[in-house]
């Protein structure tokens, strides 16, 4: 499949996924343990929930050939960078295979050598599957933060890597949104994308950057079933990447829109968590509704460009996608004076 130059290849990737019986072999040659395999969802990965005989459990994670390696090493390395600099942090950590590797490569043949990583694995509760609470926003707000803190430090070759999903790159999303079909629903996309490219693109450079999580939803973050206002793990650092401070924050907070009356005070429930324990710049402030609303552009253009590539895979991949079309309009009705004035409240300005 020949790609545009703006998309990252894993995007487009095909590959076949492992069985549970080989993860069970790789878990038992690599790690030496005799574990059981179950395989969880996935686009492009092959991932294991592997329970040892001890009771303890793990995620072994077989990455997509088309993965850039120096990329993959990038999120393991960074997962061992936050275990260092806050060992209280509820992120995954890395088990090393008998050989004191942190990841090793396996290979599949021509073109097909995958990069195998195993963490623990992570109890608790998606966030997605719990009713949402202000103080549960707030709190997911401050986690984002201290990983923030946690990372801010962290180098890698790789973190300059191209991202489709990286909100610097938005702009390389009209290819994607000129493929929709429905015209009205690409010129409401493209319509942001102006936005994005006016108020945004040229602040870019000024705006303090770091490595990122870049991709904290609802399904990358895990609370305590009993007490689901309590973040007990952040998980998949697959989207990392070095970009704006600010460009994290709007990517989470686009995720923690909800369907209630009120989809932009959820959002800035999440503003003030994160206000609260690192305070968000007034250059930052001022460019989070147009980040917030390029994501949302992000998520429907990426996803719907996927589908029609996966069309086996299309209800999977798609599985967000009317709730994100239905929050994408309700906050483009927002008037840019009530979005300010609630920022402002909600982060005391």
């Amino acid at each position: 499949m020949l790609l545009p130059k703006s998309v990252t290849p894993s995007l487009a990737a095909r590959s076949t996924l492992l069985s549970d019986g080989e993860a069970v072999e790789i878990a038992h040659t690599h790690y030496g343990l005799s574990a059981t395999a179950r395989r969880l969802s996935g686009e492009k990965d092959s991932n294991f929930r592997i329970t040892a005989e001890d009771g303890n459990q793990y995620l072994l994670k077989i990455v997509n050939p088309s993965e850039d390696s120096a990329v993959t090493n990038m999120h393991t390395k960074a997962l061992q960078h936050v275990e260092k600099r806050d060992p209280e942090m509820p992120v995954q950590r890395v088990v090393l295979d008998l050989q004191g590797r942190p990841e090793f490569e396996l290979d599949y043949g021509p073109d097909d050598r995958r990069t195998v990583r195993l963490v623990t694995f992570t109890k608790g509760e998606l966030q997605r599957k719990t009713t949402q609470t202000p103080q549960q926003r707030r709190n997911i707000g401050a986690m984002l933060a201290r990983l923030q803190e946690a990372l801010v430090d962290f180098r890698h070759p790789a973190e300059n890597h191209f991202s489709t999903w990286d909100l610097k790159n938005t702009l390389s999303l009209k290819p994607m949104i000129a493929e929709i079909k429905d015209e009205s629903h690409s010129l409401e996309l493209l319509n942001w994308l102006d936005r994005f490219a006016d108020e945004v693109i040229e602040k870019i450079p000024s705006l303090r950057a770091q490595v990122v999580h870049n991709d904290l939803n609802s399904d990358n973050i895990v609370v305590d079933p009993r007490m689901t206002e309590k973040v007990v793990g952040i998980i998949d650092f697959g989207d990392m990447v070095h970009t704006p401070v600010v460009f994290d924050v709007a990517v989470a907070a686009a995720y923690q829109l909800t369907e209630a009356p009120d989809p932009l005070g959820a959002a800035c429930e999440f503003l003030s968590g994160f206000h609260g324990r690192r305070a968000l710049l007034a250059a930052e402030i001022e460019l989070l509704f147009t980040t917030i609303m390029a994501r949302m552009v992000m998520r429907i253009a990426i996803t719907e460009w996927r589908a029609v590539r996966f069309p086996e895979n299309r209800e999977y991949i798609l599985r967000n996608t009317p709730q994100a079309w239905r929050q994408f309009h309700r906050l483009a009705e927002i008037s840019r004076a009530r979005v300010t004035d609630e920022i402002a409240r909600a982060l005391a300005l």
